[in-house]
């Protein structure tokens, strides 16, 4: 009985010891090291690359502005100054004619120097001439082109195309009226004059007019000459 208890003891300690090796080298299967556990990982979540498909799909379209592109003005139409006198001749006829305009409004007055006249008034309005004569039988439109006017004067059952030019002082249209005579002048810019005197039925060729003087005496009678405007009104 003495001898037995140490030979118990060996075979516990020798079973003991095979007991830790299998349970060591079992643990050596179960537990994966920190770098295994890394390395696993990092396998499992690399980027596939891109198929075949997706490397050959189309670029999508640049993107378009919807802002409407930018609208160019008209540019305004020609204004007249807001006073001044155009005076000449038709263009196929020894026929005057003087034009005067102030603000929105316009007189004229044709001539042919020796018995036939005519007094007009109308408008002027973005560039453009419409005048007539009282009656009606005498028309004339133009239109502003730079310094001139151009356009067409229907006088004598005449359709006369004409352009003509700023009349600066003294030259214009002048008007002188005593009793029963009336007087019409055109100075023109190269101080020709073309005017004619009415007294009744009957017509003339009219006195020269010295502008600086402002009056004429015809047959002892003085008549005032007076530059007309845009706005003057004819009895």
């Amino acid at each position: 009985m003495a001898l037995r208890g140490p030979v118990v003891t060996a075979v516990v300690v020798v079973v003991g010891l095979a007991g830790f090796m299998t349970v060591n080298s079992v643990g050596g299967f179960v537990v994966a090291s920190n770098d295994t556990a890394e390395q696993s990982s990092g396998a499992n979540t690399k980027t596939a690359p891109p198929s075949a498909s997706e490397s050959a799909a189309p670029a999508a379209p640049p993107v378009t502005s919807s802002e409407a592109p930018p609208t160019t003005e008209a540019p305004p139409p020609p204004a007249f100054p807001a006073e001044v006198a155009y005076a000449g001749r038709a263009k196929t006829s020894p026929l005057a004619i003087a034009v005067v305009v102030k603000g929105a409004e316009a007189a004229g007055y044709l001539c042919d120097g020796a018995n036939v006249e005519s007094w007009l008034r109308g408008t002027a309005q973005a560039g453009k001439l419409d005048l007539a004569s009282k009656d009606q039988s005498s028309h004339l439109v133009a239109g502003l082109e730079g310094k001139n006017i151009t356009g067409t004067v229907t006088f004598g059952g005449k359709d006369l195309p004409f352009t003509i030019g700023v009349a600066p002082p003294p030259t214009g249209l002048y008007r002188g009226k005593g009793g029963d005579t009336t007087i019409g002048w055109i100075v023109l810019p190269d101080g020709t004059q073309v005017g004619i005197s009415t007294s009744g039925a009957r017509s003339a060729p009219a006195p020269r007019l010295d502008p600086a003087m402002g009056a004429v005496t015809l047959n002892g009678t003085r008549i005032a000459a007076a530059k007309v405007a845009g706005d003057t009104t004819f009895g």
